[in-house]
């Protein structure tokens, strides 16, 4: 029986012990996302200690037992417990909150690309007119909320360039503090737009590409045919070239056919822009499987997705994604209270795969009530991980938000559910073995550079 505290004592559910393959023992918990290392002669004890908490006598090693309690693998009875409900109430409090308002601008599905995979099957239709842009414009005037944020989304938003510039010009009129991103193929994104982004407060700019020039041009090419790849690489020079304060996010769609071109996009833009890399401009990976799955920011297979960042850092020492597990409390559109995407004719839904199908439709903007809440309540309460037993008692879950909760919401309704976990899941010990290592190498470039 121990002899050091009182209180009943337990093995973190959310604690985990593992061999890794070339540094030994360790030890990791989720909740404090705490590295410990154990020695070979604390094996015994440390696994004594997993068995039985409150049976082991504890005062031959009071050093472990402190290290043990501070670090989170050791907690009091109740301890996992109150995590759960305290990590509950803030992510609820952050979802919920009215504070800040979400617009993503579907001003057009309409695209001047046609790529295989993409969810918006028909890439035309109308645009955003006027009258609908001033119905929108009330529709925001009902929101106090104190910051606004908006993303030009598609189609391809730039086809509705003129509407941008409008819409900007309006929210500033009305003294609206808010900040903006765009999603664009970039093929249209010349030197004179480039030039306007930070008149129009874009401050994040995402870029795709399929790999390299041969792979992407047979993937993202025009409508009725037509390479892209020079031409959006021509626009990305223009947009480093120009004085936007933001930053451009270069996505890399990824599946099992160009898994390694990755590394040559990656590199290709770190040559290109040695100054900025890390800075001003970032390259990271979108996963795709088949042509088929949707081409958005949510990642669909968790375990390749692991084995992409495991197989990244191995071969060429890039690592596009934490190895490291972070905390994550941001939810998305269909979570947020105050979060919509608005269609090009005022129609509104809760999530950018539901643009253009009808029966996904929530509401409109002409109107707040008569709005779907059956379906809004399903994808934001009814499919949550916050009311799963599953995922409370997961050793994942401090470092996992649910994953992508369209998927979830979809699994509600289906007798094959794709998985919705972290990369972490199934990939743990190889992507903490890579970090561990990584941070002793940093360590030692450290100390080498001391006089």
């Amino acid at each position: 029986m121990t002899e050091l505290g009182a209180c009943f004592m337990k093995w973190s559910r959310y604690s985990i012990l593992f061999e890794s393959k070339r540094n030994g023992w360790l030890l990791f918990n989720t909740v404090s996302r705490s590295f410990l290392t154990v020695g070979e002669a604390q094996l015994p004890a440390i696994r004594a200690i997993m068995a039985d908490p409150e049976g082991f006598d504890y005062s031959p090693f009071p050093m472990l037992y402190m290290q043990l309690r501070s670090l989170g693998f050791l907690v009091e009875d109740s301890k996992d417990d109150d995590f759960y409900n305290i990590h509950k109430m803030r992510t609820l409090s952050f979802l919920y909150g009215n504070r800040s308002l979400m617009i993503t601008f579907a001003l057009s599905l309409a695209c001047n690309f046609d790529c295989s995979y993409c969810f918006e099957s028909s890439h035309s239709g109308p645009v955003m007119t006027q009258e609908t842009e001033d119905r929108v414009m009330r529709f925001i005037q009902k929101f106090k909320a104190d910051n606004l944020s908006i993303t030009w989304y598609g189609g391809e938003p730039l086809l509705a360039f003129d509407r941008i510039v409008s819409i900007n010009r309006r929210l500033q009129d009305m003294g609206k503090n808010y900040s903006a991103s765009m999603i664009t193929n970039g093929y249209l994104l010349t030197r004179d737009k480039a030039d306007r982004l930070n008149e129009l407060r874009v401050s994040y700019l995402q870029i795709t590409l399929d790999g390299a020039r041969e792979t992407h041009n047979s993937r993202r090419f025009l409508r009725g045919g037509g390479e892209t790849y020079d031409r959006i690489l021509e626009n990305i020079d223009g947009v480093m070239a120009s004085d936007f304060r933001g930053t451009l996010h270069v996505r890399v769609n990824v599946d099992s056919r160009n898994e390694d071109e990755f590394a040559q996009v990656y590199n290709l833009i770190r040559e290109r822009y040695p100054a900025d890399f890390g800075k001003r401009i970032t390259v990271y990976p979108g996963f795709v499987k088949g042509d088929d799955h949707p081409d958005h920011s949510c990642f669909f297979d968790p375990v390749q997705q692991g084995e992409f960042l495991t197989h990244m850092m191995e071969k060429y020492q890039i690592a596009p994604f934490s190895l490291f597990p972070e905390r994550r409390m941001q939810g998305c559109i269909l979570t947020r209270r105050n979060a919509f995407v608005i269609g090009p004719e005022g129609e509104v839904y809760k999530c950018w795969d539901d643009v253009g199908i009808p029966e996904r439709v929530v509401g409109n903007v002409d109107n707040l009530r008569d709005w779907n809440m059956a379906l809004i309540a399903e994808g934001m309460t009814g499919c949550s991980y916050l009311d799963s037993q599953e995922c409370r008692e997961c050793f994942y879950f401090p470092i996992c938000d649910g994953g992508c909760h369209r998927i979830r919401q979809n699994n509600l309704h289906s007798t094959q559910p794709q998985s919705s976990c972290s990369y972490f899941k199934e990939n743990l010990e190889n992507l903490l073995e890579l970090h561990f290592e990584r941070k002793k190498e940093l360590a030692r470039q450290k100390r080498e550079q001391k006089p």
